[in-house]
């Protein structure tokens, strides 16, 4: 296996691991059990498990703007439609983990973010990162929203994305809490509410 590919390894395990239980709760013995190596090859790529926490989140970006964002932009031309498929794609992956284990996971970048806001401003760094990504999807979609005289609202482009940022959050927080993946197509509801009544 090459370089890149344990790295791969690694951070898929740790953004699993870490979305599942936490950070805190996740060892590295159970890491590297979770990767397949032994503790003494992860620490070869990374120094500690903050380091881990950082590259992981950087991982769960492509995956998430792969397969949420462009994906749901490549199949869909109507600014609404793209932003009921963001929602729609979330839900699905929410609806299957929770079938399998009984568990809403939540957003893992809230998630992770959260639990490590006072401790690494090195996640915190990197979740914020992870949030700008998402919001110039969601600053297309109103900007083609404003084109085509929909959108209800003259506040900048920024501020409604950086808006249904923070719906989408909110929508993940509280799928978790009620334990509830219908939670996150309201949370699509609100967000087109939001933007065009």
């Amino acid at each position: 296996m090459n370089t890149q590919d344990t790295k791969t390894q690694i951070l898929d395990a740790a953004i699993e691991l870490f979305w599942t239980s936490s950070y805190h709760a996740t060892n590295m013995n159970a890491l590297s059990d979770a990767a397949g190596m032994n503790k003494a090859t992860v620490y070869q790529h990374y120094r500690s498990k903050e380091a881990i926490a950082i590259a992981a989140v950087g991982r769960a970006v492509e995956r998430t703007e792969g397969w949420v964002f462009k994906d749901s932009f490549e199949m869909f031309s109507d600014p609404l439609d793209r932003l009921q498929s963001i929602y729609q794609r979330i839900y699905e992956s929410h609806k299957s983990l929770f079938e399998a284990d009984g568990l809403m996971r939540g957003c893992p970048f809230v998630n992770i973010g959260v639990e490590l806001a006072v401790s690494s401003d090195g996640v915190c760094e990197a979740v914020n990162e992870a949030f700008a990504v998402f919001e110039r999807y969601y600053a297309l979609i109103v900007e083609d929203l404003a084109k085509d005289g929909r959108l209800k609202h003259d506040l900048p482009a920024p501020q409604l994305a950086s808006d249904l940022q923070d719906n989408m959050n909110a929508t993940l927080v509280t799928s978790k809490l009620t334990k509830n993946p219908q939670v996150i197509l309201d949370g699509a509801d609100r967000a087109r509410r939001y933007l065009v009544g």
